[in-house]
């Protein structure tokens, strides 16, 4: 018995194939973007145009913006970058504090408008939403200007919100800026007085009892004196082996060169002249004879053998020899004896710089004994005095920037206030335009989903495909 076993096998589709079906779909792809469409468009038509209230802030760099140190030496450092105060304007200007400022300075009716419904706490939470998202803070990379905004249905309205959210900017952060450490800084500088005068005693009679006038300046000439006389002594010694090894070789090339040496030597060469000579007569016998004569041919055996005789070499010889003392050698002794002199001078000098120093490192032990004293107390009176000026300049400067800032002297000005703007802006055709690309692609989606969730095989190309067997012939759909 066979028995069969059936699978479910999705078709298969080209491009081809599902471009024929999408156009099949076009009636209800057709259907789908005209509802989506027409549904967008009456949802954009109904949004109404928005005014917008621009306002402009100049931000300088102030002295709120330089960083100075509550406690220690006023030392001020360079103020922020124009963008960098800006910005922190920026979030001053943009923060809840002064949102709610403003709502309280025009009221929330007036913020909401028409749409103001429901009791005060309310209306001031709606009136802090619709102001925290019309609101808009811009800076500009570099600038120190701030841009301010606020967007709403009435321009009217528009201006006088941004107008005072400007006003009550101003106000708080003059609150923020302006500071209360004047008495602070009064306690502390008469603290600091009364521990700077019981400190002064103590140093003075640490002075008194050690005999010293001042200190730091005493140990410096002394600490000035021994570096030196150390470094004449490193000198010294370094002088001193250079002088020890250049006698030393001085020493060594006396020992190899001779005490005399020649001076001059005369040579024998008598044969030589015989053969000069014995020549002379053999031309002077030449005007007489022939060359083959027998007195021509006896002058020339005896230069004959003559020349044999100085070809042995033994001929030419020392005659005479002059001997005196060596120029190197006296030379190199004289140079020998004046650098055992320079050593000599050297070690005399070597040992009082050494002496020197035995006695400046005593007295600097005996300063070094002294210094952790010295050091405490002088310290404790110089951090005392500088806390004192500190703070006698800090509390002048806190009372004087906390009048100034009160009268409202600072670094930021109103360039340009708020006016109603006399055109509006509206977002009907990007957003018509959106919504235009939506309803083409919701259309195509459905298409494409209708495409691929259908049964069967519709093509000749995807049952080929998905069957992998050729399709030989295709058969009209018989009608029910």
């Amino acid at each position: 018995m066979r028995t069969s076993a059936y699978t479910t096998v999705r078709p298969r589709y080209g491009f081809s194939d599902v471009v024929g079906l999408l156009f099949r779909e076009t009636l209800l792809m057709v259907v789908i973007f005209l509802v989506v469409f027409a549904i967008g468009t009456a949802a954009v038509l109904t949004l109404k145009k928005t005014y917008t209230a621009t306002a402009s802030v100049y931000a300088g760099a102030g002295q709120e913006y330089v960083y100075q140190s509550r406690v220690g030496q006023i030392d001020p450092s360079q103020p922020l970058e124009a963008d960098a105060v800006a910005g922190a304007e920026a979030r001053i200007l943009g923060s809840l504090a002064v949102k709610r400022r403003a709502i309280r300075a025009v009221g929330a009716d007036t913020i909401l408008g028409p749409r103001a419904a429901g009791t005060p706490a309310e209306k001031e939470a709606a009136a802090l939403k619709a102001l925290d998202s019309g609101l808009g803070v811009g800076v500009t990379p570099g600038s120190a200007i701030i841009a301010v905004s606020y967007e709403s249905d009435d321009p009217v309205r528009a201006a006088q919100v941004l107008n005072a959210v400007v006003d009550q900017y101003l106000v708080q952060r003059r609150q923020i800026f302006q500071g209360s450490t004047t008495p602070a800084y009064a306690a502390q500088r008469e603290a600091f007085e009364d521990d700077l005068t019981t400190a002064d005693a103590a140093y003075n009679a640490f002075l008194e009892s050690n005999d010293i006038g001042d200190f730091a300046t005493f140990k410096a000439s002394l600490a000035a004196s021994y570096q030196t006389t150390l470094a004449e002594a490193l000198s010294l010694r370094a002088q001193l082996n250079q002088a020890s090894q250049r006698l030393a070789t001085l020493e060594a090339q006396l020992a190899q060169q001779p005490a005399e040496v020649v001076l001059q030597q005369d040579l024998n060469i008598s044969a030589q002249d015989q053969i000069l000579t014995l020549r002379t007569q053999r031309e002077a016998l030449l005007s007489r004879y022939t060359p083959e004569a027998q007195p021509v041919r006896d002058i020339d055996q005896q230069i004959a053998d003559l020349q044999a005789y100085v070809a042995t070499g033994t001929t030419v010889g020392p005659k005479e020899v002059r001997t005196g003392p060596s120029t190197i050698f006296t030379e190199i002794e004289t140079t020998r004896i004046t650098a055992a002199a320079d050593r000599d001078g050297l070690a005399a000098r070597l040992a009082v710089a050494e002496g020197q120093l035995n006695q400046l490192r005593a007295r600097l032990a005996e300063m070094t004994r002294l210094e952790s004293t010295n050091a405490n107390l002088a310290g404790n009176r110089e951090t005392l005095t500088t806390l004192v000026r500190d703070f006698q300049q800090r509390e002048s400067a806190a009372r004087a920037n906390s009048a100034l800032v009160a009268a409202g002297a600072d670094n930021v000005n109103v360039i340009e206030r708020a006016e109603a703007p006399t055109r509006g802006t509206s977002l009907k055709a990007p957003l018509l335009a959106v919504v235009f690309l939506f309803a083409a692609f919701t259309a195509l989606c459905v298409g494409l989903l209708r495409v691929f969730t259908r049964r069967g095989y519709v093509t000749p190309a995807s049952t080929g495909r998905t069957l992998d067997m050729p399709v030989l012939a295709v058969a009209p759909m018989k009608a029910r």
